[in-house]
């Protein structure tokens, strides 16, 4: 799905079951003229990591259409996480079936002023690509990331698997969750991607700060190529992402537009 917007950013988002997973607990949604993309990877078994997912979404998204009135801060992106945690976290005390459950949650905001707010909770990350530097603008909130922060292992590339995917917060898991949110610049040329750890566990940066290089300028090309190479390499989770580009990218862009 893509679409171009008025404020100068183009968006496109795919979510792809994978090659190993059942079902697809991934959920994803952008909106170009609102200037707003967001991804939560669920959790929870059977049914519920679904559910967590598309309902947190929801929530936030719902939210923050409530503040567009006024530009929004860093306390409606906050007031949005809380929302979602506590829709989720009612469902699952409802039903003993979704008991649990719980789920990811990244989104950003684009407003017209060039500024840009985030915010995350677990491990769905979001990039920046500018020029050739390719930056992760969130931190995950699991015990690989906490690891790494003590000092007990160098980088998460060295964490034993088994700690892969153990998070330390969730959206939805306890009464209140804390998300991270931070501030920052945008510039002409930026290409942001939003994504599922089903994308990062199967490709390392330098692969994807190449695909965002070269058809960073074309959201959807962008984001099919790098869920096909995901499958390619095996697949072994949901594979989502929502790929935010400048109109101003560049000629590649433009051509393969």
């Amino acid at each position: 799905m893509e679409n171009e917007s008025p404020a100068g950013w183009r968006m496109a988002m795919l979510s792809h079951v994978g090659r190993v997973r059942a079902r697809n607990e991934d959920f994803v949604f952008c909106d170009e003229a609102l200037g707003i993309a967001v991804l939560a990877d669920g959790m929870g078994g059977h049914a519920g990591g679904n559910v967590a997912a598309r309902l947190a979404v929801d929530a936030w998204v719902g939210r923050i259409r409530k503040c567009l009135v006024e530009p929004l801060g860093e306390r409606d992106l906050r007031v949005a996480v809380a929302d979602a945690n506590r829709v989720v976290f009612a469902a699952a005390c409802a039903d003993p079936a979704l008991r649990r459950m719980g789920t990811t949650l990244v989104a950003a905001c684009f407003r017209r002023d060039d500024t840009l707010l985030t915010c995350n909770v677990g491990d769905s990350r979001l990039y920046r690509l500018r020029g050739d530097v390719l930056s992760c603008l969130t931190r995950d909130h699991s015990v690989l990331r906490a690891q790494c922060d003590a000092g007990m292992i160098e980088s998460e590339s060295n964490g034993p698997l088994a700690l892969r995917g153990l998070l330390t917060r969730a959206v939805g898991v306890a009464a209140c969750v804390v998300a991270d949110v931070t501030i920052s610049t945008l510039q002409p040329g930026d290409v942001y991607l939003l994504c599922s750890d089903g994308l990062t566990e199967m490709l390392p940066n330098a692969d994807i700060a190449h695909v965002l290089g070269a058809l960073g300028g074309n959201p959807r090309l962008a984001a099919e190529h790098l869920v096909d190479l995901a499958n390619d390499r095996g697949g072994v989770d949901n594979v989502s992402v929502v790929i935010v580009s400048s109109n101003r990218f560049g000629r590649l862009g433009a051509e393969l537009g």
